[in-house]
């Protein structure tokens, strides 16, 4: 469970950090910057997810069926761990999923709102709801946000992005659930 929980938050938790380039501040977006950005260097944040927390880093590249991915770290409160697997094509964000030997698109720069996609499991779902969402956290009060329905195994969520961040957290009903700490 806690695995699907991982890969679905990762649907909405694409590479991000408190700050991409220098001068920049954890909660202004970047214009130029992607709401997915892939192949951030020095990549390293802190993201609760309800009362647990992980602190996810970027690894070193891996080959899968000759395709080149950036591998993410994703290390729990608790001492567990877990490997992510992303690579971003013509902008398309695509993540490898080891156990079912697929990819499941994360995230199209050319998606209007209102679209709707399958994960490669085929029972999963997301939609495009905004370009320009906004959403408080504990941190900082974002807009300009893209806002991601999902309907996943394990509930319903909406999942928010600032440009050039990447995911900031997360609701179900209304409620934040998940956002990343500026530590």
């Amino acid at each position: 469970m806690k695995k699907l929980v991982l890969f679905f938050l990762m649907i909405a938790a694409c590479p991000a950090f408190s700050q991409i380039s220098e001068g920049q501040k954890f909660c202004e977006e970047t214009k130029e910057g992607p709401y997915f950005p892939v192949s951030l260097i020095n990549f390293n944040k802190k993201v609760f997810w309800y009362t647990d927390f992980y602190k996810e880093t970027k690894e070193e590249v891996k080959i899968i069926n000759g395709i080149t991915y950036t591998q993410l770290k994703q290390e729990w409160n608790n001492g567990k761990s877990n490997l992510l697997y992303y690579r971003e094509e013509n902008g398309v964000v695509l993540q490898y999923d080891e156990d079912m030997k697929k990819e499941t698109v994360r995230y199209d720069n050319s998606f209007p709102e209102g679209h709707i996609w399958k994960a490669a499991n085929g029972k999963d779902h997301f939609k495009i709801l905004s370009y320009k969402g906004e959403l408080r956290t504990p941190y900082c009060e974002y807009k300009n946000l893209l806002v991601i329905e999902a309907h996943v195994s394990y509930g319903h969520f909406n999942f928010y992005y600032l440009k050039g961040h990447g995911y900031i957290g997360a609701t179900k009903d209304g409620k934040i659930v998940s956002c990343i700490s500026p530590e």
